[in-house]
């Protein structure tokens, strides 16, 4: 059985990428869940690695921190091909 994506390294680093853009934009967790609709704690949660992102709310979170479809899939298989 292959383990969940959600405990592999490029998960990990995706997800520290996406922290890493939130916070270049001077956002707090609490003002980009606002733009998104979402708890705080789900953005917690992803940030921490406790909760997966579905392709919509992906889509939806890297377009709140300013990137296009195309670039957010990019940095999904980018950081899957260097881990």
């Amino acid at each position: 059985m292959a383990a969940k994506t959600i405990y592999t390294a490029a998960h990990r680093k995706l997800v520290a990428r996406l922290r890493a853009l939130r916070e270049d934009a001077g956002l707090s967790q609490s003002d980009l869940a606002k733009v998104l609709g979402w708890p705080q704690q789900r953005l917690s949660a992803v940030e921490a690695g406790a909760r997966r992102l579905d392709v919509i709310e992906f889509l939806s979170l890297t377009e709140a921190l300013g990137l296009t479809p195309e670039q957010a899939i990019y940095l999904a298989v980018s950081r899957q091909r260097s881990a």
